[in-house]
């Protein structure tokens, strides 16, 4: 058997799905973010024919922009379904809308287009945080689970701890 077909066969049959939406919004996001800078760099030091998005009156459109739209449609989509299989596909949309509106952290921080400066990398710093924080997730979830249970005992399965109760069902 390949490795890949063996990669696949552990992320679907040993990872939970939480695990499997945090790592599909990782690789997206970290995908989104270098093609989003390389493109912006590209751009700005006329490294290839390629030119900012401008309308026809003027307005450059910033990639924050596109962000928060599929940020918006994505909240919506996680809020209207509960299919696993959605949630799955939803984490790599997750993950391009994040990459694109914290790549513009600095600019939406101080509403000011400091992008090519020093406070720009504001930016990068958000993106290595959230960067960590969905690596957290996909790799040391049982860990943080554990955490969790021993601050709060109570709050999920485990030794001396009550079963939650089941969730809703879903109404059609």
């Amino acid at each position: 058997m390949s490795l890949g077909k063996r990669l696949h066969e552990h992320y679907h049959r040993e990872l939970s799905l939480r695990r499997q939406i945090a790592i599909r919004a990782l690789c997206s996001f970290v995908v989104t973010f270098v093609i989003a800078r390389g493109y912006t760099y590209s751009v700005h030091y006329h490294l290839l024919p390629l030119r900012d998005f401008i309308t026809p009156s003027g307005l450059h459109i910033h990639h924050l922009f596109w962000g928060i739209l599929l940020l918006i449609v994505v909240g919506f989509g996680a809020l209207a379904s509960r299919d696993p299989r959605w949630h799955l596909r939803m984490a790599v949309v997750y993950g391009v809308a994040l990459a694109l509106t914290l790549d513009e952290f600095a600019l939406w921080l101080r509403l000011a287009d400091v992008y090519w400066s020093r406070e720009g990398h504001e930016s990068v710093e958000a993106v290595a945080v959230a960067a960590s924080v969905l690596a957290l997730m996909a790799v040391g979830e049982p860990f943080w689970r554990a955490v969790v249970r021993e601050i709060w005992p109570g709050s999920g399965r485990g030794p001396g701890t009550s079963k939650p109760s089941p969730p809703p069902r879903e109404r059609r």
